[in-house]
């Protein structure tokens, strides 16, 4: 395992943006589906395929009820190798009544859905894949309804390319913001480093445990390092006093979690991804990274279920990366003294899941920390 990509502050690239596009694709999917039903007699469902390798190759298909699915050994996965996939992107344009006899479209219908029509995904002039739209099989489309809905179905696609490009500059605007906070201030921005790679590791291993898709992981690990933006706000006399602070500095250092909440409230609303249900993730980890199950917590209290689990993973990690490196006011703990402290929280402040998931990971956990330690974070 490489610990670098598990935090991926420092080694974002297109292929977490993929994953991160492809596991929104689903609910993005979902309306589209809607629409779908009400004015196609017969609906099957929606499916994207989607390009990676500079767009000649396709990586996943993920349909509207859904399900991904990869290209296997024995299946077509270049653009080239489908007549319908080629003739659509290389000439920008629908292609109608895609034939069964072309493999790859066979591979995305199966044996319940007839494919009417194929629609090219491209967002300025990059290609991302294309859109099948799909009628259960067995039944016929006169051709009046296939021209009506060659017709609006652009729309479709140009609408679902919109989303994309919502997730595109939300992906941006993460990775602009925690850059910013590493340039604040050393310490935070190594600390951002760690964090992602702890809850990383973490994320991947109780999401399984709870059913969760890789989304989970790849979600928790992009916003984790986020989780302490709000120190942006807080002053440096603050930020890195050398020393314990005095009552009203504690205060005003807490109030990093609501000012971060805050600025990923504008974030959300500037970008218009209030009703993606993936951003309350990153709300989450912002707003109650401090908040315990015992209900001790700040800056609202909360208790038990009412604290997600992207957020009990977040708290877990930061504890840890705050005991095992040292501040301003204290010096680093050792790996057992921080693993003890962490078993001695379980079921009180802490997850009993998340810290047993953790220690259970000690080996990782620790070559995570080693990694940066040895590249000066």
């Amino acid at each position: 395992m490489d610990p670098r990509r598990l935090s991926p502050i420092d080694h974002i690239d297109n292929t977490l943006l993929d994953a991160f596009v492809q596991n929104a694709l689903p609910d993005l999917l979902a309306p589209l589906q809607r629409t779908l039903v009400e004015r196609l007699p017969h609906p099957c469902r929606l499916a994207v395929l989607w390009l990676g390798d500079n767009a000649t190759r396709i990586l996943a298909s993920v349909d509207s009820m859904g399900r991904r699915k990869t290209p296997g050994q024995n299946d077509i996965s270049h653009v080239t190798d489908s007549p319908t996939l080629h003739q659509c992107l290389s000439r920008n344009a629908t292609v109608r009544s895609p034939a069964l006899s072309d493999p790859l479209v066979r591979w995305v219908a199966e044996d319940t859905c007839k494919p009417l029509l194929c629609l090219p995904l491209t967002r300025n002039t990059e290609r991302l894949g294309a859109l099948m739209i799909m009628q259960r099989a067995g039944f016929v489309t006169p051709e009046a309804r296939l021209t009506e809905l060659a017709s609006w179905a652009p729309l479709m696609a140009s609408l679902l390319v919109h989303e994309i490009d919502a997730i595109h500059g939300l992906f941006g605007a993460v990775r602009f913001a925690r850059d910013f906070t590493l340039m604040r201030d050393t310490e935070t921005g190594q600390h951002q480093l760690r964090i992602g790679g702890y809850a990383g590791l973490l994320a991947q291993v109780t999401g399984k445990t709870n059913g969760l898709d890789d989304g989970f992981a790849q979600e928790i690990a992009l916003y984790a390092p986020l989780h302490d933006i709000g120190k942006i706000g807080i002053p440096d006399e603050i930020l890195l006093k050398p020393g314990k602070f005095d009552e009203a500095e504690r205060e005003r250092m807490k109030a990093h979690v609501t000012n971060g909440a805050a600025l990923i409230d504008r974030l959300v609303d500037d970008f218009r991804l209030e009703n993606n249900p993936r951003v309350n993730a990153l709300r989450a980890v912002v707003a109650w990274h401090h908040e315990y199950i015992d209900g001790s917590g700040y800056p609202e209290g909360r208790a038990g279920d009412d604290i997600p689990l992207e957020t009990r993973i977040i708290t877990v990690a930061d504890i840890f990366d705050a005991l095992t490196n040292v501040r301003a006011y204290k010096q680093r703990w050792s790996l057992d003294e921080a693993f003890e402290l962490l078993r001695s929280m379980s079921g009180k402040q802490l997850d009993k899941e998340c810290v047993q998931a953790f220690v259970s990971e000690r080996k990782q956990i620790t070559e995570i920390w080693q990694h940066y330690a040895a590249n000066g974070a």
